[in-house]
C-alpha cells in the first residue's frame, strides 16, 4: 500500500485546494496526471504504481487517494452472502492506513475531531483528522458498480 502522507502533507500545506495547484503537488511527486474532463484545466485523473487519485469540484477542490483495492467476484461463490465477513477484513486494513498517516509526515498536524467529518460519505469504517482549516479522511468503501463487491481503501482531503 502506497504511502501518500507527504502528498497529503504538501497538500493540507496550500493556502486554498484549487485543481491547478493540486496538479503541481502531484506531479512534483511522481503522479501522471490525465486530463479527462475538458470543462477542467487540470488533470483530474491521476496514477502512481497501483495507487489512483481524483481531484473533484471546482474550487476548492478535494483530493481522493484510492490506497488499495479489491473486487471479490472469483474467489467466492456468492460475496453478497458473506458481505458483514468482506466488509469486516476490509476494516481490518483501515489501521494500517491510519497508522501510515498518524507515524508520517502528517502526524504532527493530525488533529482529533470529536464531531463527523465524513461530509456525508458512507464509509464501512472511517477514520477523519483535522489539518487546520481542511479535513483529511481515510476509510473502507464498497463502491456500488456492476460486480458484486469492490472494496477500496481511501486517503483524501478537502476544505473544511
Amino acid at each position: 500500500m502506497m504511502d501518500v502522507s507527504g502528498e497529503l502533507s504538501r497538500l493540507s500545506g496550500l493556502s486554498a485546494l484549487a485543481g491547478q495547484a493540486v496538479g503541481k503537488v502531484l506531479s512534483v511527486t511522481g503522479w501522471e496526471g490525465e486530463l479527462r474532463n475538458p470543462a477542467k484545466q487540470w488533470a483530474t485523473t491521476w496514477r502512481r504504481d497501483d495507487a489512483h487519485a481524483w481531484v473533484q469540484g471546482d474550487g476548492p477542490v478535494e483530493v481522493e487517494f484510492t490506497l488499495w483495492y479489491r473486487e471479490v467476484e472469483d474467489e467466492r461463490p456468492d460475496p453478497e452472502a458473506c458481505i458483514d465477513e468482506l466488509y469486516d477484513a476490509a476494516s481490518a486494513e483501515l489501521p494500517r492506513i491510519a497508522d501510515q498517516l498518524e507515524s508520517g509526515v502528517l502526524g504532527a498536524l493530525l488533529e482529533a475531531a470529536d464531531e463527523d467529518l465524513t461530509d456525508g460519505v458512507d464509509y464501512i469504517d472511517h477514520n477523519a483528522w483535522r489539518i487546520g482549516d481542511k479535513v483529511l479522511p481515510a476509510g473502507v468503501k464498497h463502491d456500488d458498480t456492476d460486480a458484486p463487491v469492490q472494496l477500496r481503501g481511501a486517503a483524501g482531503i478537502r476544505h473544511g
